[in-house]
């Protein structure tokens, strides 16, 4: 039974351990190396508190993109497959699977697992969360859903995937990070899924964790699920995820020993050398490709312009605010598609040569665009809407002000709770320009395309085509650069797309992202997945 209350006392470690009669955690942190990991032996018991810096708008990971959303979701679902180190496949809820020649069929065999409610996993389930779910509602699996063609299952631990044309990243868009958890069919079949209570309160999971209690604006408490299918695990009794808006009460947390980790996307990277020096604390780059956009309107004048757009990125200091907003983590963007995907990177598109910061120049263009300032030096207003919960961009809204400023443009700053700002954004169109993060995952047909193709306006999804940009020639290439039979024909289509992306700049790709997760040094088997944990493998010192 999972209790859901609006307001409550705030949880600490004490009313916590108290509450799951767990022994009291230690205070004294000591170091280990990653590598060291191995030779130690899993303990079982004991609590990780984790924080994150709002609630997740739903418990459904495959519905949002959102981190709350997909934090707590993965705690609570798996799938077919999950990533391991360096991004390597590996099983998940699919035990072993076998691909065709021709790259048109993919059969999986599944695990013998269950829901929460006791139900099995079938097939039958499998087929029902891809086609009815993930590839109508999950912004990441909008483009690997297109290529389905038919799902077979022959029988309950068999699933067949019929894909209509060879999509080479198809089981890289298996993950639950994806959305591509594997939902009860039995539970979502016949309803409004986003209304549905597994979406918004009460999920039924086949994680390695149950929901115990949500206290909204405070705290989540996860226990073990002890009908797990992975034998003996997880090894944890609890995981508690605080709620803690506030970056610098996240980072006091953090040091005085009341939670132990923190996301990379809360993470304030001001404070990164210090715990980098802390021998009580690791800190882990996950190096997965992950941009700091500014997605334009373009449905409102005059940012339907591209000449505009490309002023307003000719007047940023890109510079600055890599080495003082982002504190020299991460690196300068270059395109529309991250470095950090060689093989699709275009290099001869590089926004620091073709934008390079020139305030004169981005004036010109807004005069030859004929956005003329007015008698009070002023061309026009920009309503810029952020997240307030991610560190940086307070101080990354308020440079870009300064630097548009310099131009005769006003921006007027829209900072504001997480679920606030994605309703404005994806739903709402109620924004001039917003800055979002997106993780583009290690293929621009998973993780880009849904930024620029028509296909992806769709207010039904978060994190997709928020700007409203159509372009037929830029949608044609996305599916060919998805279709295409070999990653260096694949290659030439997303090269080709860049060039058209870097002119008509809908979105402004400023910087990638470093993704720091810290945590007590204590917590051990953190990292063995690529990206998000793998939470039935952490275990606790005592």
């Amino acid at each position: 039974m999972v209790r859901i209350i609006g307001k409550a006392a705030r949880l600490s470690r004490t009313s916590l351990t108290s509450i799951l009669a767990l022994a009291a955690l230690a205070a004294v942190l000591t170091l280990r190396s990653p590598a060291s990991f191995a030779e130690e032996t899993p303990r079982a018991g004991g609590t990780a508190i984790a924080v994150l810096g709002a609630d997740p708008a739903v418990l459904n990971p495959d519905v949002s993109v959102g981190v709350p959303d997909i934090f707590t979701g993965c705690i609570l679902y798996d799938a077919l497959v999950r990533f391991g180190e360096g991004f390597k496949i590996e099983p998940g809820l699919a035990k072993s699977w076998e691909i065709a020649p021709d790259g048109l069929t993919y059969t999986f065999h599944l695990e013998k697992a269950s829901f929460s409610d006791g139900k099995p996993v079938t097939s039958e389930d499998v087929k029902f969360t891809l086609l009815e779910v993930s590839s109508k509602y999950g912004a990441k699996f909008n483009t690997p859903g297109k290529a389905i063609k038919d799902i077979e299952t022959p029988d309950p631990q068999t699933v067949v995937i019929h894909l209509s044309k060879p999509f080479g990243p198809f089981l890289f868009s298996l993950a639950c990070e994806q959305n591509a958890a594997i939902l009860p069919a039995h539970v979502f079949r016949d309803s409004d899924v986003l209304k549905n209570p597994a979406t918004t309160t009460t999920p039924v999971g086949n994680g390695p964790f149950l929901l115990s209690e949500w206290v909204r604006g405070d705290h989540l408490t996860f226990v073990r699920n002890p009908n797990y299918w992975r034998a003996g695990k997880p090894y944890l009794d609890s995981i508690a995820v605080k709620i803690m808006p506030d970056s610098s009460a996240r980072i006091l947390a953090l040091q005085a020993g009341e939670i132990d980790f923190i996301d990379e996307y809360y993470f304030p990277l001001s404070s990164y050398k210090m715990f980098s020096s802390d021998p009580r604390f690791d800190v882990h780059d996950v190096s997965y490709p992950s941009d700091d956009l500014i997605i334009f309107n373009t449905r409102n004048a005059p940012l339907d312009k591209p000449q505009v757009r490309q002023a307003l990125l000719t007047a940023l200091d890109r510079n600055y605010i890599h080495k003082n907003v982002f504190y020299d983590t991460g690196s300068i963007a270059r395109s529309s598609v991250d470095t950090r995907i060689p093989w699709a990177y275009n290099p001869a598109v590089d926004y620091e040569k073709m934008y390079t910061y020139d305030p004169a120049k981005a004036a010109k263009l807004l005069d030859d665009a004929g956005v003329k300032p007015g008698a009070d030096g002023m061309r026009f207003s920009v309503r810029l809407s952020f997240d307030t919960g991610r560190p940086e961009y307070t101080s990354f809204a308020q440079a870009i002000q300064r630097y548009w400023q310099a131009i005769g443009v006003k921006a007027v700053l829209e900072g504001a709770e997480r679920p606030v700002v994605l309703k404005r954004v994806y739903a709402d169109y109620d924004f001039d320009a917003t800055l979002q993060n997106y993780t583009t995952s290690g293929d621009p047909a998973l993780g880009i395309s849904r930024i620029y193709t028509t296909e992806s306006i769709n207010k039904a999804a978060t994190f997709n085509n928020a700007s409203g940009y159509s372009n037929p020639e830029v949608d044609e290439l996305f599916a060919k650069g998805r279709d295409a039979a070999s990653q260096e024909e694949r290659a030439k289509d997303y090269f080709k797309v860049q060039e058209i992306l870097a002119r008509d700049l809908p979105t402004l790709t400023i910087h990638q992202q470093a993704e720091i997760d810290v945590a007590s040094a204590k917590l051990k088997g953190l990292w063995h997945g690529a990206n998000y944990m793998w939470w039935d493998d952490i275990w606790m010192e005592p």
